[in-house]
């Protein structure tokens, strides 16, 4: 899988440009403006098949303790060489702790989470 694709989100739109040629690294020459913001494809797809991205909030399953389960959600963003997600798990170096095969994305930074005061992600409110 290209891991050098991107998705581009469009804040004056609400909504991720599709088809966006760009020349080069996103990475190293594109500047994020008011105009898009770049989204880097982790390389991995969720329990139904679609792609992860940059921003992208995924719920997942961890083992809380020996054979036993336990649900949670977090966002996707890139750290140290590695896509991370709920500021503990990594996609680089798959961690035995959660279930690869439990990712699946339930919406995305820009859409429908945000962080609250305390530092909680919770669902943003839609009027």
């Amino acid at each position: 899988m290209n891991k050098n694709k991107f998705r581009f989100w469009n804040p004056h739109a609400r909504g991720f440009v599709q088809n966006y040629r760009y020349r080069g690294l996103v990475d190293e020459l594109f500047e994020q403006d008011d105009m898009l913001i770049p989204s880097q494809f982790t390389g991995f797809l969720d329990k139904n098949m679609k792609e992860i991205y940059e921003g992208d909030v995924v719920r997942y399953k961890f083992e809380l303790h020996e054979h036993e389960w336990e649900e949670s959600f977090g966002e996707v963003y890139f750290h140290d060489g590695c896509f991370m997600f709920d500021r503990s798990y990594m996609f680089c170096a798959v961690d035995v702790n959660f279930r690869l095969e439990s990712l699946e994305i339930i919406g995305n930074m820009y859409e429908d989470y945000m962080y609250d005061e305390t530092g909680k992600l919770v669902k943003q409110f839609k009027p």
